[in-house]
C-alpha cells in the first residue's frame, strides 16, 4: 500500500521535474533560403513555431502549410513536392542534454524530419540568455534529396537541392 506521504513526494518529484523543462515564449520565426540559376533566390518564412521540452528533447515544429514563399503558385508547388498531404510537419529534435545556454555559434546535431523521412543533422546556434529566459537564433545546411524530395523545373528554372533553414524563438526555464 503507498502511503499518502509517498504520493505526495512522487507528486512534487513529478511537478519539479515537469516545470525544470523549457517552455516557448511568445512566437517565432522559422526561414528557409534556396537558391537557383543567375542568382535567383527563393525565401521562404513562417511564423507559426511550436517549441516544447518533454525533458529529453527539445522539438521545432512547422506545418508546411504555413511557410510563404510570396507566391502562391510557388507554395502550392512546395507543398506538392515536400508530400505535406502526407507529412505535414517538419520538425527539429534536440536532445535536452546537449544545449548549452552560453556561447555561440555552438554546433550540435539533431534529429531533422522532412517528407517522412528523419536524418540526423548538424546545425548551429546562438543561445542569448539572461536570467531563466534565452533567445535562440540558429541554422542548419539541408539537401533536399537526403529526403526524398525530387527538385522540379518550372518554366526552365530548377532550383538547387541544398537549402540553409534558420530559426528564432525564445524559451525559459
Amino acid at each position: 500500500m503507498t502511503s499518502p506521504r509517498s504520493l505526495f513526494a512522487a507528486s512534487l518529484l513529478t511537478a519539479t521535474l515537469a516545470s525544470a523543462g523549457w517552455t516557448q515564449e511568445g512566437g517565432g520565426t522559422v526561414t528557409f533560403d534556396a537558391k537557383g540559376p543567375a542568382g535567383f533566390k527563393i525565401h521562404g518564412t513562417c511564423e507559426k513555431v511550436v517549441v516544447a521540452d518533454d525533458l529529453k528533447n527539445l522539438t521545432i515544429t512547422v506545418k508546411l502549410a504555413d511557410i510563404d514563399t510570396d507566391n502562391g503558385l510557388r507554395n502550392k508547388h512546395m507543398l506538392e513536392d515536400t508530400h505535406a498531404k502526407d507529412f505535414p510537419l517538419v520538425i527539429l529534435s534536440v536532445p535536452v542534454a546537449s544545449l548549452k545556454e552560453s556561447g555561440g555559434p555552438i554546433e550540435l546535431t539533431g534529429t531533422f524530419e522532412l517528407n517522412g523521412q528523419k536524418k540526423d543533422t548538424k546545425f548551429t546556434y546562438t543561445p542569448k540568455c539572461a536570467g531563466s529566459a534565452c533567445e535562440i537564433e540558429g541554422s542548419a545546411n539541408l539537401n533536399l534529396g537526403d529526403f526524398g524530395i525530387k527538385i522540379r523545373s518550372y518554366l526552365g528554372v530548377t532550383v538547387k537541392p541544398d537549402i540553409v533553414v534558420g530559426a528564432k524563438f525564445k524559451v525559459k526555464k
